[in-house]
C-alpha cells in the first residue's frame, strides 16, 4: 500500500517534470486521451524497469529504452505534436524515473541521468572549473534523437568527478 502510494507520487513528479513547458499536447488533446497514454507509458516504463534491477544497462540498451517510450507514444499520435513523444522528453521521463527508483534503493545505479537546462548549465560550470571546454547548451525539449543528448552525457564523464547519475544528483539544486 505504502509502495503504491510512493509509486503514483513519483509518477505524478515524473510526467510533471517531464511535460512542464513542452508544449508537447496539440492545443485540442482530449484529456481522456492524455490519461490512456500515461497508462501506458507507466506499464512500459515499469516493464522496462526490470533491467536496471539486475542488469548493468549500457549506454545502447539505455538509448533504445528512451525510443521505446518514445515510439510507445504513438500509438496517441493525435494528442502530440509531431505525432509522438520526442526524445528530449522520453529521456527526461525514463531518466527521472530511474532516478527516483535509485534513490529509493529499488534499482542498481543507472547510467545516465534526466538531461535539462540546468544540468547543462551546472556541467559547463564545472568545465569551466577544470579549464575543459564548454557544452554547447540546447533545450532538452526539442532533442529529436540522441545526438546531444550523448554530447551531454559524455561531457559528464570527461569530467571525470564520478559516475554520471551520481554527479547529476551531487550538482542537482531545487530552484
Amino acid at each position: 500500500m505504502k509502495e503504491d502510494f510512493i509509486n503514483k507520487e513519483i509518477w505524478m513528479l515524473t510526467f510533471g517534470a517531464s511535460f512542464q513547458r513542452a508544449y508537447a499536447y496539440v492545443d485540442n488533446a482530449s484529456n481522456d486521451t492524455k490519461v490512456l497514454f500515461k497508462n501506458n507509458t507507466t506499464v512500459v516504463v515499469e516493464n522496462i524497469l526490470a533491467q536496471y534491477k539486475t542488469d548493468k544497462v549500457t549506454d545502447g540498451q539505455h538509448i533504445n529504452n528512451i525510443k521505446a517510450v518514445s515510439d510507445s507514444s504513438k500509438q496517441y499520435s493525435e494528442i502530440f505534436n509531431g505525432g509522438k513523444i520526442n526524445f528530449g522528453i522520453a529521456q527526461k521521463m525514463l531518466n527521472l524515473y530511474l532516478k527516483y527508483q535509485w534513490c529509493l534503493g529499488n534499482i542498481k545505479e543507472p547510467p545516465h541521468f534526466p538531461v535539462d537546462r540546468i544540468i547543462q548549465q551546472k556541467l559547463n560550470e564545472q568545465a569551466k572549473l577544470k579549464g575543459l571546454p564548454k557544452l554547447e547548451l540546447l533545450p532538452w525539449k526539442q532533442f529529436k534523437d540522441e545526438a546531444h543528448y550523448s554530447k551531454v552525457i559524455n561531457h559528464a564523464r570527461a569530467l571525470k568527478i564520478t559516475t554520471p547519475a551520481k554527479l547529476e544528483l551531487k550538482l542537482f539544486q531545487r530552484r
